[in-house]
């Protein structure tokens, strides 16, 4: 029913690959979201969620060692997922996105839950739902991870602009790094280069491929943009 993608996450400190974020894609067609949604309708969300996890598990064999996978989970899964104790693989770092719609009392955890799981806590789409200043604050993430739609518009909206510098001003108070998607031309990867984010992910780099694609796509990447591609 499902199968995955992987899309690059690039340091824009190295300018190296650091890793990818595993998607799910259904094999009908359907969107991600709309199947997503339709469990979360029938109270069968975390069942779900947590399918996808553990199959993300057994494709992260394609990831090269030493690279940074990330899967995207609610509170909820991310506390069902620690209590499974799954093997994870330790070639790799692994990271948890919190979902920017898990309501804030069903997240108390998640931080705890990373750190027993050893992976790295992001706050997804930061800026978008319950992806706050005051979540930001309260779990310490180690990862910020901006929403696509705030940077698009950081130029041209006023209010979108401010919105980025709070959150922006949030992580680094903590000293959480910065991670920027959306990123899908020249003159977005030099905005968040002067923004300080430390990782960037979006088309201009790749778009979601799947693990036979990847050893080819990255030597391109390599060639396009001169980046640095540890494992490929």
């Amino acid at each position: 029913m499902m199968k995955f993608v992987f899309q690059p996450l690039v340091d824009l400190q190295r300018h190296a690959l650091a890793g990818f974020e595993a998607l799910a894609r259904f094999r009908d067609g359907r969107t991600p979201q709309s199947h997503f949604n339709e469990a979360r309708l029938a109270g069968s969300l975390v069942d779900l969620e947590l399918r996808a996890l553990n199959q993300i598990l057994a494709a992260s064999h394609a990831i090269p060692d030493g690279l940074l996978l990330t899967m995207n989970a609610s509170g909820p899964a991310i506390d069902a997922f620690a209590k499974q104790r799954p093997e994870l693989d330790p070639r790799l770092a692994w990271g948890l996105e919190l979902h920017e719609l898990s309501a804030p009392e069903l997240c108390g955890r998640a931080r705890i839950s990373a750190d027993e799981l050893g992976c790295l806590l992001l706050v997804d789409d930061a800026g978008i739902g319950y992806a706050t200043r005051e979540r930001i604050t309260m779990l310490k993430p180690h990862i910020v991870k901006l929403d696509r739609s705030l940077f698009i518009h950081y130029q041209s909206s006023a209010a979108a602009h401010e919105h980025v510098d709070l959150l922006l001003a949030a992580a680094r108070g903590i000293n959480a790094q910065t991670l920027v998607e959306g990123v899908e031309t020249a003159q977005h990867l030099a905005l968040a280069r002067d923004l300080g984010f430390d990782y960037a992910q979006g088309f201009y780099f790749s778009p979601g491929l799947a693990p036979q694609q990847l050893p080819e796509a990255m030597a391109g990447l390599r060639r396009r943009l001169g980046i640095d591609i540890p494992g490929f």
